[in-house]
Order: C-alpha cells, then structure tokens, then sequence
C-alpha cells in the first residue's frame, strides 16, 4: 500500500485551552498541509580525547507548519474566526432563528486570548494530531481565474502520534466560492469597481513562540498575541478614474476603505471590510505591450470607531465555532 496525498484528510476542534485535546469538529478543503514537530538541539562540546561529537542534546520542541485551504463557505469562516479571535452574534431584526442572523468576527480585545486548536493531519491512514496550534499568520488570496484561497501559518506546543475523537464533523460545502463571485467595493459595501483584478491580504498576529520555562517539559508554555498587523496588495488596471481615486489617495497620503464579498447564488455568504487602509506603494510600470496595472500595498490602520477590521460569516448563524 502506498501513501498518497489524495487519501489524506484534516480534522479540527476548538480548543477550550491551549493545548488541552480538543473535540474534532470541521473537515478542511486543504490542498497542502506541512504541519511537523520541530525540535531544536545542542551539541555536545565535552573534550573526550577523541575527535567527534558525543551527544546531541534536545532543547525546545513545538510544532508548526502552514495549511493552504480553498475557500470553501463554512471553512473560510472558521480560518478568519481562528485568526482573529473573537466572534458575536449577530441579529438585526431582533427575532430569533428569522434567518437573517449571522456571525461577526473581530479581533480580540487587550484582556482575550487567540483560540487554540487540535488539527489530525490523516496521512493515508496513519494519524499525527497537533495540540495548541494557532495562527500566526492568515494569508487570504483572491484573482481571475482562481479559486480564492487562505493560507495559515501555524504554531503549536506538540505532536502526538495517533488518532483524536471525533465528534459529529461539519463536513466540507458542495462548492467553493468561484473568482466570479468575489465582489470588490471600495466603501462599506456601496461602491463597486470593477477594476481590480486580484487582491491579497494578511493579517500578521506576531504570536511569542519562545515562551519556554524551565518546566521539566521542553514544551511551550503560551502563544501569546503579540501586535496586529494588517497589510495587502491590489492588482489595478491602469483608467483614469483610478488616477483621480485610488492613486490620488496614494499621493496625497488620504484614507480609503476596501470591502470584499464572496457571495454564491444559493446564499452562502462571507464579507470582509476594512474601514480604514492608507496606501504605502502604487506603481504603474510599462513592461511591454500588454496593458498596464498599478500594482499597489496597503496597510490597515485603526479607524476612530470600530474594529480595524471586520469579517461576516453568513453561514454561521449561531456566534460560536
């Protein structure tokens, strides 16, 4: 028998504290997983008359990797939830189960924690489940012609050969969201603009991994948030009206806003909105004869009300994960 990625899976729990085992809840669309145990070592340097090293010695373990996800309705949800930390119900007429309810997703506030999770990477049969494992960094990626995508960079405090418990597993959506329905506004969800061809965006939790004690373990004690970092980048083809916009706000160092919405026909819906962004870097090069694009960075700042950055999740309808 041999052991192929295209019979390999991903389970996932929400831990209810780092590193206690979770409960696996959700099947993941992953298209690469590199989740390992790492270790970091010491070399013996005891002079023993003898040329050689005498023992290798384990210092710090952990584990870490990356997941890259398609961008699947429940699942998206569920990657910006664990990157950001903090999700509320919401209802706005008010009336229980009505069906307009949803789930917002903001990032944690001074005193909250970024949840923790226990992922079991199947490989082709052969189980490894990883414990206190949270997202350092949340990479969403949006162009013609693709399915949108989100990687997460990982860091947790161990492996464990063997199979988890699973529960009842939310199983993955019939489709992804298609590049056809990823919707850009360059507002609150008012302005379209039709003149974007791809987006990328990161959000950069900037987590301690080096909290290790003198605990008999060898093993992390926290994944601490550190400072939130919040950047991206735009792919703009080159018309006037992008000159007097965009560009203007660029050289003129004003405010914009950026509003992302992948919504299916069937209802499945998820929405991005950053109210507040600056644009560091807009170029508009002319590399041969094909048209031109301002290739633009931008960096989310913190607006004078609100959260610097807000998701919804219209699949969830309950404000938890």
């Amino acid at each position: 028998m041999s052991y192929t990625g295209a019979k390999s899976s991903v389970l996932l729990g929400i831990e209810s504290s780092f590193a206690t085992e979770a409960t696996l809840k959700y099947k993941l669309p992953f298209k690469s997983e590199s989740l390992n145990h790492k270790i970091e070592t010491a070399k013996s340097e005891a002079l023993l008359g003898i040329r050689g090293t005498k023992s290798l010695a384990p210092t710090k373990e952990g584990a870490e990797g990356s997941l890259e996800l398609e961008a699947y309705p429940t699942s998206a949800g569920l990657a910006f939830y664990l990157a950001l930390g903090k999700a509320a119900l919401v209802d706005p007429d008010g009336t229980a189960d009505s069906g307009d309810e949803y789930t917002k997703i903001t990032p944690i506030d001074l005193n909250s924690d970024i949840p923790s999770a226990t992922v079991q990477v199947d490989h082709s049969g052969q189980k490894m489940k990883y414990l206190g494992m949270k997202v350092n960094s949340l990479k969403f990626s949006g162009a013609v012609g693709s399915i949108p995508s989100i990687s997460l960079d990982l860091v947790g405090k161990e492996e464990v050969v063997g199979a988890g418990t699973e529960g009842t597993i939310v199983d993955v959506d019939d489709q992804p969201f298609f590049f056809k329905e990823l919707t850009l506004y360059t507002d609150d969800f008012q302005t379209t603009t039709d003149l974007y061809s791809s987006i990328e965006l990161n959000i950069g939790n900037n987590l301690d991994a080096d909290d290790y004690r003198l605990d008999g373990t060898g093993k992390r004690k926290t994944l601490e948030a550190g400072n939130l970092e919040i950047t991206g980048s735009l792919d703009i083809i080159f018309d006037a009206s992008v000159v007097s916009g965009e560009y203007s706000k660029f050289k003129n160092f004003q405010d914009g806003a950026i509003g992302i919405k992948l919504e299916k026909a069937t209802g499945e819906k998820l929405t991005i909105y950053l109210p507040r962004i600056n644009f560091s870097e807009m170029t508009h090069d002319i590399g041969g004869a094909e048209k031109i694009m301002f290739k633009a960075n931008f960096t989310a700042l913190i607006p004078d009300t609100g959260d610097v950055i807000e998701v919804s999740d219209y699949q969830n309808t309950t404000g938890t994960y």
